[in-house]
């Protein structure tokens, strides 16, 4: 008997209504239609594919998005992948992989981050930043290890496909088709179609003939 119930309590679909006293019992917790949660959450995986939005905080292993996510709180994350729509406060992740469109209103913090798509975010910390552009995007900082940014070949969007940036800070920096006011590095690439008004570098850099740099400093190392 206890096997079985055991074995109940492994997963819940939930397609409708604002939850309140949700257990923490189920070990894989799925939303299908429009869902409201006003409670702590703490669960090994989510799975949405429909309109979910989490008032408090939120504890996980993985996060599958493909639908429309918004997390109004903190995020304690291990995984996050999103195919839809998600919008974050804050929080912190080992690895978000997205191909739609990420939302940062705060803070994220990841070793990894794998972007697809658009992103609209204040600030992101990370060891290793990768964004293939299908649609114009705004980052106010960006701080990491290595930071690579380029345009999706594969898309034919007629969205324009940019980013814009106030600060991006990174060791290893190569970047494309984007707009910034400080960019600031070890070894830096400036590729085509670039904006920059002020470059600091620390090792050296090279600038596509298709990219405008209007300030280059060298810092100390």
């Amino acid at each position: 008997m206890k096997d079985e119930q055991n074995q109940k309590l492994r997963s819940i679909t939930l397609t409708s209504g604002t939850i309140k006293d949700f257990s923490t019992t189920y070990e894989l917790l799925k939303i299908r239609g429009s869902v409201a949660f006003q409670q702590d959450i703490h669960t090994n995986k989510i799975s949405t594919h429909g309109h979910s939005s989490f008032q408090n905080d939120v504890v996980a292993d993985v996060l599958k998005n493909s639908g429309s996510c918004v997390l109004k709180n903190n995020c304690d994350i291990k995984e996050i992948v999103n195919t839809g729509n998600i919008k974050i406060k804050k929080g912190q992740t080992t690895k978000i992989n997205s191909s739609g469109k990420l939302t940062v209103e705060e803070i994220i913090q990841s070793e990894n981050v794998d972007l697809i798509g658009i992103v609209q975010a204040k600030e992101i910390i990370t060891k290793k930043f990768q964004l293939k552009l299908s649609g114009e995007s705004v980052i106010e900082r960006l701080i990491a290890d290595e930071a690579y940014v380029e345009k999706e070949r594969v898309t034919f969007s007629l969205l324009r496909k940019k980013l814009f940036c106030k600060y991006i800070k990174a060791g290893c920096l190569r970047i494309s088709y984007t707009d910034a006011e400080i960019v600031e590095g070890d070894t830096v690439v400036i590729g085509k179609n670039c904006n920059i008004q002020k470059l600091y570098y620390k090792e050296n850099y090279t600038i596509s003939p298709n990219a405008k740099v209007q300030h280059i400093i060298r810092s100390e190392k």
